[in-house]
């Protein structure tokens, strides 16, 4: 029987009694759960990632491998929409670079302090991530309060970058309703966001692949499909459907995987 070999940096190792040919089906069997949970979240305007994380462990990955993989897939997705944004000149540099500074900083403090805290308690926090992004998806954004400090950006990126790290969620759901309540314009708080995403990501990552919590096949099975179908879902979005119908679905499935991910933790 096939048997995947987690927690070796660099590539995917067969156990000596495996065929690989079942490895290989099994990495296929991830890249068609990633391609398909991209898609769907691409059809309501939303990242997969924090949706994989959870699909990945429930299909007897490592969580630390799994983190690393989101971060990954994060790092894939939002790469392409930060490059079309400066080519459109959408990013407001003065608001992203405290935040992707801090953000970048603070996420492999994230990802090392995963390894000191015992991994239950990893588990419950992004468990409540789950529930707090299931929650913000039926929760309208709006300004609370007004902000115009220059330390609330560079504070934003610390808290996001660090729950990055630790949780591998990219920080984008933290960064984006932080920044809106405070004030600033949603217009430019969506670039700021993907852009930061796109460092903030790959700090942790590099900070798990240093931890030896990488697994290089099972990353790129993953990442790379969810980056065709995301495209491919948001395309088809703004044809035919209207995202924020398909939101409301998907606030509920990340609930119901919070339901799910706190059964295994408690």
């Amino acid at each position: 029987m096939a048997k995947l070999v987690f927690n070796i940096p660099h590539l995917l190792l067969f156990s000596v009694e495996s065929g690989q040919l079942e490895v290989i089906v099994e990495l296929l069997e991830f890249a068609v759960v990633s391609f398909l949970l991209s898609f769907l979240f691409a059809l309501g305007g939303l990242g997969s990632a924090v949706a994989l994380i959870p699909v990945l462990v429930f299909l007897g990955v490592p969580f630390s491998v799994a983190r690393s993989a989101g971060l990954f897939t994060n790092f894939v997705t939002t790469l392409s929409a930060s490059i079309h944004n400066l080519k459109e000149g959408l990013i407001d540099f003065r608001l992203a670079t405290p935040v992707l500074i801090s953000a970048f900083v603070s996420a492999p403090a994230g990802a090392y302090a995963s390894t000191v805290i015992p991994e239950r308690v990893v588990g419950l926090a992004f468990t409540i991530f789950l529930f707090f992004a299931g929650f913000m998806v039926y929760t309208p954004k709006k300004e609370l309060f007004r902000v115009r400090s220059s330390l609330y950006p560079f504070f934003v990126g610390l808290i996001s970058g660090f729950l990055s790290g630790l949780l591998g969620v990219g920080g984008g759901g933290i960064i984006s309703p932080l920044l809106i309540i405070a004030g600033y314009n949603p217009k430019r708080v969506v670039p700021v966001t993907a852009f930061v995403v796109v460092f903030s990501s790959l700090s942790a990552f590099l900070a798990y692949l240093k931890l030896g919590k990488v697994d290089w096949g099972l990353t790129l099975a993953v990442a790379l499909p969810s980056a065709f179908s995301g495209y491919l879902g948001a395309l088809v979005t703004h044809r035919y459907l209207s995202s924020s119908q398909v939101k409301k679905l998907l606030g509920l499935v990340f609930i119901i995987l919070g339901v799910k991910f706190l059964t295994k933790f408690l």
